[in-house]
């Protein structure tokens, strides 16, 4: 049985779809309508009881939250395809620990910046913003940058020698960051990186 993710264009579930394209798995795309109230009928409640995007079904296995479903694809299917280091390696710690980050700190730190401090569709409006906010999640976003350009001075993916879904979970937060606009014009090496993700064919196929 094919597996399913339930998701909405321009969401976390795009990175979702795009670790399916990259694992060239077969899946069916469920678009869940938000004008509906189709995230909080009973039978997705079932699988994601708390009524967001995305969730993925995989046989018997229910996932909610974008990180828990890249971490159950890296470990059930990416190993096999070279894009997620072996059980029991050094690697494989670094991988999950960025992998994680990109969902509690990195992604969060940018939007909250993006809501208060820019003007984007996603922004607040300008009544409703704090400059406190803005300027602490700023202040801590330009820190992960700085480290993340340090981490590409003598590499070009995240861990190891080759694209892993770490690379797709970093680089699709900011991509969509960059979308909001976020500039990246003082981390040339990291706007290089998050290039070389987003030029993947399997990025352009992404639902």
């Amino acid at each position: 049985m094919a597996i399913e993710l339930y998701s909405f264009p321009r969401s976390s579930g795009t990175r979702v779809s795009w670790a399916l394209e990259e694992l060239a798995l077969p899946y069916r795309f469920i678009e869940i309508d938000l004008k509906k109230k189709e995230q909080l009928s009973p039978a997705y409640l079932a699988i994601d009881p708390h009524g967001k995007v995305p969730a993925l079904v995989d046989g018997e296995q229910r996932f909610f939250e974008s990180i828990a479903i890249l971490l159950h694809l890296a470990h059930r299917y990416a190993v096999d395809k070279g894009m997620w280091p072996a059980p029991g390696s050094a690697l494989r710690a670094d991988a999950i620990s960025w992998l994680v980050w990109s969902g509690t700190e990195l992604s969060p730190h940018m939007m909250q910046y993006v809501y208060h401090g820019l003007d984007s569709p996603f922004s607040y409006k300008p009544e409703d913003r704090s400059g406190a906010c803005a300027e602490y999640n700023r202040g801590q976003f330009e820190r992960m940058l700085r480290t993340l350009e340090e981490r590409f001075s003598d590499r070009e993916w995240l861990v190891g020698s080759g694209f892993t879904l770490a690379d797709l979970a970093c680089a699709g937060a900011l991509g969509f960051g960059m979308l909001c606009g976020i500039g990246l014009g003082d981390y040339p090496k990291t706007a290089a990186w998050v290039k070389r993700c987003g030029d993947r064919p399997a990025r352009a196929r992404a639902r």
